[in-house]
């Protein structure tokens, strides 16, 4: 009994931090895309 709650605390830990890891990784691509989408405005209308 002691194994498994060790085990689905385990697991339960492991899903957070990678929900955790992911959300702020994503974050910086999406703030990536935009700069980049304005950046690819400014370029084209400056001509």
């Amino acid at each position: 009994m002691k194994n498994l709650v060790w085990l689905v605390s385990g697991l339960a830990a492991a899903m957070v931090g990678f929900l955790v890891w992911d959300r702020a990784r994503v974050q910086p691509v999406e703030e990536l895309a935009h700069r980049l989408e304005a950046a690819w405005a400014d370029h084209h209308t400056v001509v």
